[in-house]
């Protein structure tokens, strides 16, 4: 895997293992988008209201993850990141990710919440 597609993903685990939105912005695009299914319905949040979200919740001291695949095409890249214990919720997460001006960052997030444990 790329090293700063690496540390992309790694800012936006830590951000949630610490409960820190600033860090998990940091990963991210400014104009970036959530989407996704939580509770069996469909999600859309802004940056801003993921990040809210993540201050809301607090850190996920338990969280545990796996990058599963990364494809990369010049300056794009896809992800799917499985992560297990993000306070008792199993995610897939797919990211795509832009390069500009030599790093990579999360253009946008697209994920599933499994059912709790």
């Amino acid at each position: 895997m790329d090293e700063q597609i690496e540390k992309a993903i790694e800012k936006y685990v830590e951000g949630a293992r610490i409960g820190a939105p600033g860090l998990m912005r940091d990963a991210f695009m400014a104009e970036a988008t959530v989407r996704g299914s939580y509770g069996g319905k469909p999600v859309y949040w802004t940056l801003q209201e993921f990040c809210d979200l993540i201050a809301t919740g607090g850190p996920a001291p338990d969280l545990e993850t796996r990058v599963a695949t990364v494809e990369v095409s010049g300056t794009a890249a896809m992800a799917r990141l499985e992560a297990v214990n993000w306070r008792g919720t199993r995610y897939t997460d797919f990211f795509v990710l832009l390069q500009r001006d030599g790093e990579w960052r999360i253009a946008s997030k697209v994920f599933f919440a499994h059912d709790r444990a």
